[in-house]
């Protein structure tokens, strides 16, 4: 049986980028995710089939590294690895062209220091997570 004509529904497919593809682009300064060809959908996690559409029509796509704020949460204890930042905020973010995506934006005190609707750009950093700096 040649083994270009069998197909396994049920076989584990390998996403369009990795998710160490992804990092490494992050550390580059480049935010890079998933886009449907079928229905548009955008989406920055790994995705095999769309989640609105079901169709495995994918490819990837460089996206804004600015966006607006549209919700978060001040963190004022937090982790190790953020002990010299907090407080911040942890926010969800409006990519200009893309997706909405979650990161986290220091030296935020209190919802003065970070308006809603304000202007946030990813901004690589050492530190897990993405980080966004406030613009203007």
């Amino acid at each position: 049986m040649d083994a270009k004509t069998v197909t396994d529904a049920h076989a584990a497919h390998r996403p369009l980028l990795s998710m160490q593809e992804q990092q490494e682009k992050l550390r580059d300064g480049e935010i890079w995710g998933f886009h449907c060809d079928a229905c548009g959908y955008e989406q920055f996690s790994p995705m095999l089939r769309c989640p609105k559409c079901r169709k495995s029509d994918l490819s990837t796509r460089q996206f804004s590294t600015t966006g607006k704020v549209v919700s978060y949460t001040i963190q004022s204890v937090a982790a190790e690895q953020f002990m010299n930042e907090t407080p911040f905020a942890f926010a969800i973010i409006d990519l200009d062209d893309g997706p909405r995506i979650s990161g986290w934006v220091p030296w935020v005190a209190r919802p003065d220091d970070l308006p809603l609707g304000a202007t946030v750009e990813f901004t690589p950093s050492y530190k897990p997570g993405m980080m966004f700096e406030k613009k203007g």
